[in-house]
């Protein structure tokens, strides 16, 4: 028997109650139910005013999904997933090329940019570095013109630190190509940025030691500091003053310290170096020189002019008082009382005259014929030279350099040196007939 339900005259359901089943669609977006409150102003058809850009984008926030394949970078938003690689490549060169453009850019919009073009590379399985590497802006690489829009020293606040721009395009970089390290060195050059190029020099991609040197000084980057200093007038004359740390166990072992510095518009490399059993004497346009032999030796790097250069090294006496266990006034007894002759001094007494420093080691540098640098010698052999050569023992005192305990070397172990030079002809010395 059916019974047929008839509606009751006060229906006790609430008016504000949820619609039925029946009513739901089945989507998962409408499951969700939203309440008005009537209170509130009506939304505006208008669309609100949007927000103004920066004027480079700026990476979101990275979400917790990860890529499978190849896909669009999160800065990027390609909007589809077939743009090709090399599209993404040419967008990555775009913009690098508008931030050295934009050199005095906020240094955080430039970090943004690189990280969302690695990002877009990583998914495209680019390689940044690569990139950044290639002559692409003006046949340079965007790395040469940092350096060469850099502002020098002189103008900023702090002239310990290596411009924003310049850093983050290095970090983005590594590892730097030697072409590309060339590149940098030639715009230090072509700025005498000396500052900058001394400070790159402390940077394990662009320092020169050798497996030996970093176990003796525990690092990779070479310690020694170096500071040049242009004479003012018309003859080119410069000062480089140099403090090489550990110098004597770094010669006995690696047989040979390189400095190299930035001075009158010109590279230059200064080594000392022992002289291998087998080395032709043509590669130093001088005379054969005894194996184990030290000597100094001054060259011009790539990309320098030619010039003439009449120039001395000087190292003075380091001024370092004796040890103080040889001039004790009050040495060790024995139990008896008396001093222990082991302990007795062996120079003179603590009351005796401060000695005389010994003299200064001079030793000259001075090129027959025009230096150039060793790439183009081969062109100009005989009317040019690649690198002068000078033993240390033409000087007085300079072979003493190589015996342990010498004065001329602190007791911290550090040679402190000396260049004077003048871009010049040398003079012609007395010849006596």
């Amino acid at each position: 028997m059916i019974i047929e339900k008839t509606p009751l005259p006060q229906d006790p359901t609430p008016t504000d109650a949820p619609p039925s089943y029946d009513d739901v669609g089945t989507s998962a977006g409408a499951t969700r139910l939203f309440h008005t409150d009537a209170k509130l102003p009506p939304i505006p058809n208008e669309p609100a005013t949007p927000i103004p850009r920066s004027p480079y984008p700026q990476s979101p926030a990275p979400s917790g999904s990860s890529y499978k394949g190849k896909g669009p970078a999160t800065w990027f938003n390609f909007g589809f997933p077939s743009r090709s690689g090399r599209e993404v490549r040419t967008t990555v060169l775009g913009l690098v090329r508008d931030l050295v453009r934009h050199h005095n850019a906020d240094a955080t919009s430039a970090l943004g940019i690189l990280q969302s073009c690695a990002e877009a590379c990583a998914a495209y399985e680019l390689s940044l570095p690569t990139i950044l590497q290639e002559r692409s802006v003006e046949d340079h690489t965007p790395l040469y013109w940092a350096v060469i829009k850099r502002q020098p020293d002189e103008s900023m606040d702090d002239d310990t630190q290596i411009p924003d721009l310049l850093t983050t395009l290095l970090s983005f970089s590594a590892p730097l190509t030697p072409e590309t390290i060339s590149e940098i060195r030639l715009a230090c050059l072509i700025t005498s940025d000396k500052q900058l190029f001394q400070r790159l020099r402390l940077s394990p991609q662009f320092s020169r030691l050798s497996g030996t040197d970093e176990i003796i000084l525990g690092g990779p980057i070479p310690p020694d500091e170096i500071t040049v200093e242009d004479t003012v007038g018309d003859e080119g004359a410069f000062a480089v003053n140099m403090a090489i740390v550990q110098f004597q166990k770094r010669m006995q072992v690696s047989r040979e310290v390189i400095v190299e510095f930035i001075a009158r518009s010109r590279m230059w490399r200064l080594a000392f170096r022992v002289m291998p059993s087998q080395e032709p004497a043509e590669k130093y346009h001088t005379r054969s020189l005894r194996p184990g032999t030290w000597c100094v030796t001054l060259a011009l790097l790539e990309h320098s002019p030619p010039t003439w250069i009449d120039s001395r090294l000087l190292i003075a006496d380091s001024g370092d008082p004796f040890d103080d266990s040889l001039l004790d006034s009050t040495p060790p007894t024995t139990p008896s009382g008396s001093p222990s002759l082991t302990s007795l001094p062996f120079s003179a007494s603590p009351s005796s005259p401060p000695r005389k420093p010994k003299p200064t080691i001079s030793l000259r540098l001075k090129c027959s014929e025009q230096l150039i640098p060793a790439e183009g010698a081969r062109r100009h052999h005989r009317n040019a030279q690649p690198v002068i050569v000078a033993p240390l023992e033409d000087s007085l005192m300079g072979a003493s350099l190589q015996y342990a305990g010498t004065s001329y070397i602190a007791k911290d172990a550090m040679l402190r040196a000396r260049l004077e030079a003048r871009l010049r002809k040398p003079e012609a010395e007395c010849v006596i007939c």
